[in-house]
């Protein structure tokens, strides 16, 4: 469990352009962490499937190393638990990166080693500490966009990257920056690494490690909050319960010992390094699942809504709700599909077909707009005709409650169920979530540009030859 005075352990945090002193004391940051903790206290309040025993110790699922489809789908199970805890609104909670620590462990080997240290005993020794001390782990891996036009190395001004600034026998020295590390300020360590986009030339920024959230030199940097200070949850549901806080990560001659890097000045290794241990399959399978618990919840909020308001017997709007709930069990099959025709690896681990996960990847942020769409069509003037919800507490309290309600539910509950949907589709809360269902994994339209490229279509192939044959 991560206690809010965790946080006050000298890490640098910026918020509403100021230095946070005490990190624990800030208001945003403990209520998103209530929800952050889910993880952990389902541990406690769940045993029989959240924790498995781990020669004696008793773990979370989510590091098991899987050997068939059912382990997966148990931690499938897991992860949709604790996604459902915050409705799908937290991404990047501690089962994300957590969920491919045990493919580390196992796929370290290639990482291989130089005249400093051994990059893979690092990397396994890494994915085993986390496992021993269930540790919170927020991934940094994004570079700025500063110039997209140019490759990192070509670009002359600002920070495009993270770089090596100086070499000692005990460790690197590194400067730079890296963009949109989600729920880095209330993270115990951040894991920085790259996509596989670096190119020749790509060299100095061509590095992989971890370090603690307070390590000297290290700054975190909060982009704007989406909170409402001054009202309820009542009149913002979501966006006052709490908030992902993505956050620029700023390094100011940071220095890292040698026994935390896995890739140094190798671009080749940087480009396999997410991919080729692991992680980004298994994370993968964390995060769709995920993806499915969100879709899930503003598929419902559409179908109640329709409901209560009474417009749900129009054809139209059947439809629309029929359009989510298919596209829902379409998730929902991909999902089990990818684990039934999973493999077993040459490390003997059982990992997920991508395939199907990278289908739910390619399509779901326009399932996912679809759906807040309907929201907004279904909701339409209402969400804009909602009062403070001081005021049922006012002068007009007892006006409001006869003019507002009606036989399907009474005026505050018509108020709270409408501010929510407003939440979810117009409010920046609602909007961030949707920019992060759209870009968080990478940008779709490449991933649906490059799916039909490893699709197993071998007996189309067959009948495509076998008709062509005979015509």
């Amino acid at each position: 469990m991560i206690n809010p005075t965790d946080l006050d352990d000298g890490r640098t945090i910026y918020l509403d352009g100021r230095r946070v002193e005490k990190p624990s004391s800030v208001k945003l940051f403990t209520d998103t962490l209530t929800y952050v903790n889910a993880y952990y206290r389902l541990q406690q309040e769940q045993p029989t499937t959240h924790l498995y025993d781990d020669h004696g110790t008793p773990t979370d699922i989510v590091f098991k190393t899987p050997k068939t489809a059912a382990d997966l789908a148990a931690k499938r199970r897991v992860y949709q638990e604790i996604a459902s805890v915050a409705y799908g609104m937290l991404g990047r909670t501690p089962d994300f990166i957590d969920s491919g620590m045990a493919t580390l462990a196992a796929h370290s080997e290639f990482l291989g080693h130089n005249q400093y240290t051994d990059f893979a005993a690092n990397a396994k020794a890494y994915a085993e500490r986390i496992k021993r001390d269930d540790v919170f782990v927020s991934h940094a891996l994004q570079n700025p966009q500063i110039d997209r036009a140019q490759d990192l190395h070509e670009i002359t001004q600002g920070a495009p990257g993270v770089h090596a600034t100086e070499v000692t026998d005990e460790g690197i020295y590194v400067s730079g920056a890296k963009m949109v590390n989600t729920l880095a300020p209330l993270s115990n360590e951040l894991l920085i690494f790259n996509t596989p986009s670096l190119v020749t030339g790509d060299d100095d920024y061509a590095l992989a490690f971890w370090l603690p959230n307070n390590a000297n030199g290290l700054k975190i940097v909060c982009r704007k909050p989406f909170n409402r200070p001054g009202h309820s949850t009542k009149d913002y549901p979501l966006s006052n319960a709490f908030d992902e806080i993505d956050a620029y990560i700023i390094f100011d001659h940071v220095f890292v010992p040698w026994t935390h890097v896995f890739v140094f000045q190798n671009v080749a290794m940087s480009n396999r390094f997410f991919i080729d241990s692991g992680l980004f399959q298994h994370t993968t399978h964390q995060d769709q699942s995920r993806g499915a618990v969100k879709f899930e919840f503003v598929t419902t909020l559409a179908i109640e809504l329709a409901q209560k308001l009474g417009v749900d017997r129009y054809l139209n709007v059947q439809e629309m709700l029929g359009g989510l709930t298919a596209n829902l069990e379409l998730v929902r099959g991909a999902l089990i599909n990818s684990e039934l025709t999973g493999k077993v690896d040459e490390a003997g681990l059982f990992g997920p077909n991508v395939q199907p996960l990278l289908a739910i990847r390619a399509q779901l942020p326009k399932m996912y707009q679809e759906a807040i769409l309907t929201i907004q069509k279904i909701g339409a003037g209402s969400m804009m005709g909602v009062p403070d919800f001081r005021d049922f507490g006012g002068d007009l309290g007892e006006t409001l409650r006869a003019v507002m309600g009606s036989h399907l539910m009474d005026a505050q509950t018509r108020a709270k169920l409408l501010n929510l949907g407003w939440d979810v589709t117009g409010e920046s809360f609602g909007q961030r979530q949707l920019m992060y269902e759209y870009y968080h994994g990478g940008d779709p339209v490449r991933i649906r540009a490059s799916h039909y490229q490893d699709e197993d279509l071998t007996n189309g192939r067959k009948m495509l030859a076998d008709v062509m044959k005979k015509s």
